[in-house]
This record gives C-alpha cells, structure tokens and sequence, in this order.
C-alpha cells in the first residue's frame, strides 16, 4: 500500500459504466501543511493519449477549489474540512466518456504550540556539555526567551569551562522536549531564522524518538533490498552556509539493530536532499515543516513541499518524536566541515518565532 493508493482515487466511466478509456491523474499526491493551500498536478487522458483540458468540462464539489491548465488548488480552510474532495470531469470530444477523482483531504488538529511568551521548561530541556567540537562547550541556560524568540546563541566567553583539559571558550546551544512531549505521526512546524555570518555556523530543526538512539525507530526502508534498516533521526531543516549553501537539507538517517560505529560504520545510511529555497535571503524568517505518516515523509518550506520519501514502511513498536532546536559553532582552528567563524562575527543566535504540532 502507498500513500498515493490511501488518498487517491480516479475512475473513468463511458455510458455510467467503468471504463479506462478516460481519466484524470494527479502526477503525484501529498497532504500540504496548515496555512497554506495545496496544491496538485494532473493530466488527462483520452484513449491512451494524453489531451488538453481545453474545452473539458471540469469542476470540484467545494467551490473556491480553482483550476489551472495543468493544476488543482485547494485552499486551506477546504483542505481543512478533510473527507474526500471530488473532481468531475467531461470529455470535450465525446460527452459519453466522464471521469472522477476523488482526493483525501487532510485535516489537522493541533497537539502543541508554542509562541515563547516564556521559556515553558514543562515543554522544553536546555541541552548542555560537549558539542559537535572539543573546543565548544554548551551551556544551559535558564531562559532561552527574548522578545517573545526562542533565541540559541552562538558565543565566545570571557571565561572558559575545561573540559578533558580543554579549555571551551566557545558556547553554542539547544533545547528539546524529550521525556515531556513526543509524537508519533503528525506535521512538526515551525518559523525559524538564522544567522547571516556566511560561515561557521550550523543550524537545525529535528526529531528523535522517545526511546534508544540507534535502536528504536520511526520506520523502516523500503528500497534497499539488504537488510533493515530504521529510521531513527528525522532532520526537518539543517542549514549551515559552507562553501556557499543557501537553503535547507531535509534527511532521515538509518541504522542496523544493534549498529555499533566503531565495527560496523557501512551500515549506517542516510537519504537526504539539498533544497534551494525560492527568494531565500540571509537573516529572514522561513517556516519548516515535515508530514510524517505510516508509508510516507513530506518535507515543506514556506507551504512549498520541497522532498517526499515515499519508500518506508512502519516498524513494529512506533516509536514517538521528539523535538530538537540545535546550534552547532565552528571556532577558527575547529576544522569544522560547515566552516569556521571568525571571532569578530560573534555573538549570533538562532531566532524560533513558533513551533506548532498537529495530528
């Protein structure tokens, strides 16, 4: 079963009666996200032969549901009713040939949200010790909040906390809901900035699950044919600008039961795809999404889905996410692979506007 044959329905009929001669496809299906309209693209065919809308008689059983030649729009507020949406279709060149499709529209309720009126410790952890380098040591904090942000600074510190005989100057940070929120399936939200410094800096959006790193997972691929492999980290947005990347990575990583490092490193693996966002600019606000359900992953940015993994299957025991905000610091002298900051390019912070859960 895939997500598309959960969702989508297209029937072609000559008389009343089934027929294949003529139907109406959509190139591909995903659920879109809260706030933004959804959008599809079809075609039709006649007799095996693709043809022109042109002159067909096409209409949808929600009224403000609008067409274009190639395309279906669905406005949020529709999308949000759920049920099934239907699509009627006439042949242009011989009124006997109709087709339908039916959509599964994708409701959503909301589970958590979070503006950072305060810093919610009843949702959220400050994460602290040794970062991704030697010489950065997270420290928590008690309040991550400032003008109603979630702000994750990137620091150099006057004094230095020694760590295995290094002395830390540096600071980065992170935060998450581990052992007092997590969730399995649903659409992780969130509206997000980072630092303009053009390198050194490495941001993230993240989920993990709500039990053994490595060991308990998400769900299971499908398309290695060797042996299995579960998902057990989902990165909804990673973006560090190194050499010149400007945009957002959208990845899962998997693992073998019982995955060691140290013995069996080509076992770890990972699907992940560099997305260029539209109009993207240093420094402004952009919102990051992923639609997680049993036989698929959506990712989103600004409503646009930007990757699908549609090759996954459940596993049993599920395990819930939960969420992570990170920021990772690459000192001058770090050898970090997103780059190194220079000292005068210090403070920065990572800036969350909301984060918002539905199910």
């Amino acid at each position: 079963m895939t997500d598309f044959e959960l969702n989508v329905k297209e029937e072609g009929f000559y008389k009343g009666e089934p027929c294949d001669d003529f139907k109406i496809h959509l190139e591909s299906y995903h659920p879109g996200v809260p706030g933004y309209s959804v959008s599809y693209k079809y075609y039709i065919v006649f007799k095996g032969e693709r043809i022109s809308p042109r002159g067909c008689n096409i209409r949808a059983d929600y009224p403000d549901v609008y067409f274009k030649a190639d395309e279906i729009i669905i406005p949020d507020a529709t999308r949000q009713m759920g049920g099934w949406m239907t699509v009627d279709l006439h042949c242009a060149e011989d009124p006997d040939y109709t087709a339908k499709l039916k959509i599964k529209l994708r409701k959503y309720e909301i589970t958590l949200e979070d503006n950072f009126e305060t810093f919610n410790t009843d949702i959220w952890n400050a994460l602290s010790g040794v970062s991704k380098k030697p010489m950065v040591y997270r420290r928590a904090k008690e309040n991550y909040v400032r003008d109603n942000k979630l702000c994750l600074d990137f620091e150099k510190c006057e004094t230095p906390i020694v760590h295995n005989g290094i002395e830390c100057y540096y600071s980065d940070a992170g935060v998450s809901t581990k052992d007092k929120f997590s969730q399995k399936y649903g659409c992780f939200s969130t509206r997000m900035r980072v630092p303009s410094t053009p390198t050194g800096i490495f941001s993230a959006f993240w989920l993990m699950p709500q039990g053994r790193y490595r060991e308990d997972y998400f769900f299971k691929r499908t398309d290695t044919g060797d042996e299995f492999h579960g998902c057990s980290e989902i990165d909804i947005m990673e973006i560090f600008h190194y050499p010149a990347t400007r945009g957002s990575a959208h990845t899962e990583h998997y693992w073998e039961p019982g995955w060691d490092p140290k013995t069996q490193p080509i076992t770890k693996s990972s699907l992940g795809m560099d997305y260029t966002i539209p109009g993207y600019k240093d420094g402004e606000y952009q919102e990051y999404a992923c639609v997680w359900n049993e036989y698929a992953i959506y990712y989103y940015v600004n409503g646009s889905l930007a990757k699908v993994n549609d090759k996954i299957a459940p596993v049993e025991n599920v395990f819930p996410a939960y969420i992570l905000y990170t920021c990772y610091l690459g000192p001058e002298g770090s050898g970090a692979f997103w780059g190194e900051v220079k000292d005068e390019d210090l403070p920065q912070s990572m800036e969350v506007d909301w984060l918002r859960v539905y199910k």
